[in-house]
């Protein structure tokens, strides 16, 4: 009766530490990715230059809180600004992998929206990829003419 009683115990306690087990191991796992997604966000952060632009980049995709002057009191991702058709705006973060991150851009006048795909390929040097139908332009003997599909920021030291 009493080995009886065992089998029992242990038949009412293997499933409990199983379950007990695998919300841990699922906690952890949750805790990583998050540690994870948040050290990926924290490489896009800084003030980049592109020289074929002659534009500046000021970006923060760990929070929204870049004051742009055209933007009443509304804080962004960040911005783009040089010899483009008006200044390029970050105002959503559509998603952050490892070294990637998909933006929604617009420009200043609000018109034109662009997905654009950063890529950081060292610690000093990030690409900007236009994604899907282009808008954004750049400024060439005072026309606006397409710009490149991919352009390379370098970082501010």
């Amino acid at each position: 009766m009493f080995f009886h009683f065992e089998i029992k115990y242990y038949e009412y306690l293997c499933p409990q530490l199983i379950a007990t087990i695998m919300k841990k191991v699922f906690i952890s796992w949750m805790l990583a990715l998050v540690a994870v997604t948040c050290w990926a966000q924290e490489q896009f952060v800084g003030m980049w230059q592109c020289e074929a632009l002659k534009a500046t980049l000021v970006i923060n995709l760990v929070e929204k809180k870049i004051p742009l002057k055209d933007f009443e009191g509304e804080d962004t991702y960040g911005y783009v600004k040089g010899e483009l058709n008006g200044t390029w705006v970050i105002l959503k973060v559509k998603e952050v992998k490892d070294n990637k991150a998909l933006v929604r851009m617009v420009s200043d006048i609000g018109y034109d929206a662009q997905d654009v795909e950063f890529r950081l390929t060292d610690e000093q040097t990030m690409e900007m990829r236009l994604v899907g139908d282009q808008v954004m332009k750049t400024t060439e003997n005072g026309k606006y003419v397409k710009m490149p599909k991919v352009v390379v920021f370098k970082k501010n030291e």
